[in-house]
């Protein structure tokens, strides 16, 4: 290398650090923060980089040897490039490029040479940032400070969306989405451009609008955390980060909020110190239900432009709904939505302005996430229902206070599989998933492990509602119970619900502790949490909306480096897929895309607040009705239901009236006009408090009604039994149908994969299989030998594919080639080669009437355990594996003989079985 071009390299390198993207003159893009080689100047000269912000010339670089002195003669020519531009360039400063550089490598001189033309030369100890130019010629651009980013330590889809997302914002595109699969680094990628934008633009304050309580948590430390800047100090260093907790920190730089409580302070409402994991459980039970949208009103306590750029996480539910006035509202700000699963609303609010798209596929190829396994267990409860039979036990619950009755049931009772875990909880439905899940664990899911109970591997389990999950923990420990010596350790097995203790120091612990092995929640653990040491997620619950199915099921797909993932899980070794195990039939029937929310109305009471405002006489007609819709809704729900209906009997008898008598009163009220006008709750409202009165005047029917509409179940002992417990057919159909197209489309370029599809009489070596091996993991982390095997035995339904053995035989190379010969169709049976290998090697020992010598047989058997499990082996590859042997069977046969004998017994062994 030349002393110019040593001295380029260092130059390159201090511009990139500053900021600088360095381009060719043919590749200027327009708009870019470039400095750009061999610039053409007037009389065709060239100067060594010329400086671009906003497609205008702001500095010359003069670039020498690092031995030149960088004297009067350097800065002479650089002046004479900044006062004599190409006219074709465009200019910051008339007939004028402000700023020169001289620079050999070691040294920075600069002059600004509209402060002083006639000044001398300082020497700076880095290059300026184009943010620093543009300070020193006094002006303004809304992104020409942005500096180059540098794509080192970014995944490709985090660039890409940064890049595409600056792109967008300079085109004046104010709403932007990025689709990006859960694990590649949605939030760091927000950190990253909201630096950037309050760094570099005119951004004063960013809003992070995220999906859950929980995730406003994770976000904020990671927000405080992010380093990404110029100085590599945190970005809490820099800027008030602050979590909406209380009206004071709507003043932050950047503002962390669920849109719930953005409402209220938008709205002058005071912020409670509630029990958010109650907040966010309750919000996510009720996020496919159609709710009516808020409405702001005219006293806002905030300006519209008070947020610059707003990051809104899991947008694909946040941007529609019931909450979009809020997004609406702040008109002014840059929007980058962020999600893993879009909607077509989400696209729709975006203006299909992607700027990247980024799925789970692409990531599992990428290595970002693993791919996932589904394993089915079906009962004859889950899949049809049960009977409750006349005299049998019921432990009936009021979900409003959780008390219990037990009664023996009167009649018999037919409960649906829709119904299970709803209205009814039938325990040993629960315990015989449990069970199933339990022995498949060290069987089908990770045979390859050591059985240590204390590490089984980390699981979470989804519930339908708390109840539910309560009572998973407790049959969890009790199907657990035998293999700890009937003491199952005490953080085995835990709830993580809004009832639970502090849920944040429970997913910590999920995600770090090795005695928690098990979690069981309703929605809290379903969005957006990180716990990469999950290796299972069971589905006790069924989900009808696609986008959080993706979401919960998505829980289990992060990677986690080995050594992470044995600090938690001492007996694993590697994390190359998740399990669904799926006990209910969540992965069986399409999921819905929710619609767009309703129009705008005024938010709709509970019954609880409902009754509360009643009683204070806000008895309006909308209020009214509001009574009778929920009493008329409550008597229908009970009046034919043999199980229940005994409430609406004990209601009527107890309280002189039903339900549907008040609906009704109140209905012929208004049709016949008896109401007069209602004002205020000041007003005369005697003829509207008389219609509700009978109601409103006794506390314990107003209570029961409220239990009535919260509901029941009721929890039973019905014998259930299991119907199937194994791998996903469709799963393994997909799976076998992708590898088989996969081993047909690269038959003629992988040595292994050609010898076997045209039956060539050529030995299949070990380092043959290896790289069949490696390829094949390298297309997909789960073709693998055991995978593989197991799928063409799950679709096996005439008893052509063997059991595989686990224990002995589970990582032999040669089970590669039985797999490709089954998918091929050249052998009917999928057998290992370990089978019948004693026959084989008997052949091979008395072919031709040969004699081998005792010592010889056992040499030539000892070399067939290699064979049988690797692949053939040459003479000196044996030397590299066992030299003893080697040299044993150079001694008994000589070396030229060894080596044919080995390549004979090897074309036994590994024929077609």
């Amino acid at each position: 290398m030349l002393p110019e071009e040593k001295a380029r390299v260092k130059i390159d390198k201090q511009l990139n650090t500053a900021g600088w993207d360095i381009v060719s003159r043919d590749e200027y893009i327009p708009m870019s923060t470039t400095a750009v080689k061999e610039a053409l100047m007037q009389g065709n000269t060239e100067s060594d980089y010329l400086l671009f912000i906003d497609n205008k010339a702001i500095a010359v670089v003069e670039a020498k040897r690092e031995e030149n002195p960088l004297g009067v003669d350097v800065a002479e020519q650089a002046e004479d490039y900044a006062t004599h531009p190409q006219n074709w360039y465009g200019l910051w400063k008339q007939n004028l490029i402000p700023l020169v550089y001289l620079a050999n490598g070691k040294k920075i001189l600069f002059k600004d040479m509209l402060a002083d033309p006639e000044g001398e030369y300082v020497e700076l100890s880095e290059m300026h940032s184009p943010k620093k130019m543009l300070q020193k010629i006094g002006v303004k651009s809304e992104y020409g400070a942005l500096p180059y980013l540098q794509r080192k330590g970014l995944r490709d889809c985090q660039y890409n969306a940064e890049i595409q997302l600056e792109n967008a914002l300079k085109n004046g595109e104010k709403k932007n989405l990025a689709v990006l699969a859960t694990g590649s680094g949605k939030t760091y990628l927000a950190c990253m451009a909201s630096y950037r934008l309050l760094n570099y633009t005119s951004t004063k304050r960013v809003l992070f609008l995220v999906d859950r309580n929980n995730l406003a948590r994770q976000t904020e430390s990671e927000f405080s955390l992010f380093d990404r800047t110029e100085h590599q100090q945190p970005m809490s260093n820099l800027y008030m980060i602050k979590r909406l907790k209380r009206e004071s920190d709507i003043d932050a730089d950047i503002v962390i909020s669920t849109i719930q409580k953005l409402f209220a302070v938008l709205t002058g409402q005071q912020l409670t110190d509630g029990n958010e994991d109650a907040e966010d459980e309750e919000a996510k039970k009720n996020e496919d239900k159609p709710e009516d949208a808020i409405q702001l009103g005219t006293d806002l306590k905030l300006p519209p432009d008070y947020f610059q750029f707003i990051v809104v996480d899991e947008c694909h539910r946040s941007i529609y709904g019931k909450w979009r006035a809020v997004l609406d509202y702040f008109s002014e700000a840059k929007v980058l939505g962020l999600t893993a699963t879009p909607t077509p609303e989400a696209y729709a609010f975006f203006n299909n302005n992607i700027v990247e798209n980024y799925t789970y596929d692409d990531s599992v190829v990428d290595g970002v996430n693993v791919p996932s396994r589904v394993y089915r267990i079906e009962t004859e409860v889950t899949e049809n229902g049960g009977i409750i039979e006349e005299g049998s036990k019921v432990v009936e619950i009021a979900h409003k206070t959780g008390q219990t009755t037990t009664y023996n049931a009167d009649a018999n009772y037919g409960y649906t599989a829709q119904a299970l875990d709803r209205s009814v909880v039938n325990r040993d439905q629960i315990r015989k998933v449990l069970t199933a899940y339990k022995e498949a664990i060290y069987t089908d899911l990770y045979p390859e492990r050591e059985r240590k109970w204390e590490y089984v591997p980390k699981t979470l389990i989804f519930a339908k509602d708390d109840n539910h999950a309560s009572v998973i923990v407790d049959i969890a420990k009790e199907v657990f119970k035998p293999e700890f010596d009937g003491n199952v350790p005490a953080n085995f097995v835990q709830k993580i619900t809004y009832s639970a203790s502090d849920s944040n120091a429970l997913i910590r612990d999920l995600r770090t502790e090795k005695d928690f092995r098990i979690a069981v929640t309703v929605t809290l653990v379903a969005t957006g949490t990180d716990v990469r040491p999950l290796e299972v997620v069971l589905f006790m619950r069924d989900v009808q909306s696609d986008v959080l199915y993706t979401q919960m099921k998505g829980r289990g797909c992060r990677t986690i480096k080995d050594d992470k993932l044995r600090e938690v899980t001492p007996n694993a070794d590697t994390k190359e897929c998740y399990y669904i195990v799926d006990a209910v039939g969540v992965t069986e029937h399409d999921h819905d895309i929710p619609g767009p929310g309703p129009g705008p109305s005024k938010k709709t009471l509970s019954l609880v607040q409902l009754l509360e405002h009643l009683a204070h006489g806000e008895v309006s007609d909308e209020n009214l009705m509001l009574l009778r819709n929920y009493c008329s809704t409550i008597n229908r729900r009970y009046e034919d239901n043999a199980m229940f209906g005994k409430h609406l009997d004990y209601f009527i008898a107890e309280y002189g009236f039903a339900p549907r008598t008040l609906a009704n009163n109140i209905q012929d009220a208004f049709d016949r006009g008896l109401l007069v006008e209602y004002e205020s709750p000041s007003g005369d409202n005697t003829a509207r408090l008389a219609l509700i009165a009978i109601l409103m005047n006794s506390i314990q029917a107003r209570n029961k009604l409220i239990e009535m509409q919260k509901g029941y179940s009721v929890s039973i002992q019905d014998e259930d039994r299991v119907l199937y417990a194994g791998f996903s057919k469709e799963t393994a159909k997909g799976y076998i149908e992708n590898f088989e197209k996969y081993i047909n489309d690269n038959k003629d370029s992988i040595e292994a994969l050609r010898i076997i599809y045209n039956s060539e009489d050529t030995v299949i070596t070990h380092k043959m299989l290896v790289e069949l091996r490696d390829r094949l993991i390298s297309e997909n982390r789960q073709y693998g030998v055991y995978q593989l095997w197991k799928s063409y035995k799950v679709l096996d339904e005439e008893g052509n594919v063997d059991e595989l053995d686990i224990k002995h035989n589970v990582n032999a190379l040669t089970n590669l080639i039985q797999i490709v010969r089954y998918a091929y169709g050249n052998n009917q049976k999928l057998t290992s080669l370990l089978v019948g290998y004693a026959q084989r090697f008997s052949l091979y020992c008395g072919q031709n009437q040969r004699v081998l010598t005792e010592d010889q047989v056992n040499i030539m058997k000892s070399i067939a355990e290699y064979v049988i499990n690797d692949g053939a082996i040459s003479a000196p590859e044996l030397n590299s594996v066992n030299t003893d042997l080697w040299r044993r069977g150079v001694v008994s046969f000589t070396a030229p003989v060894l080596d044919t004998e080995m390549q004979i017994m090897a074309k036994f062994l590994l024929r077609t079985a």
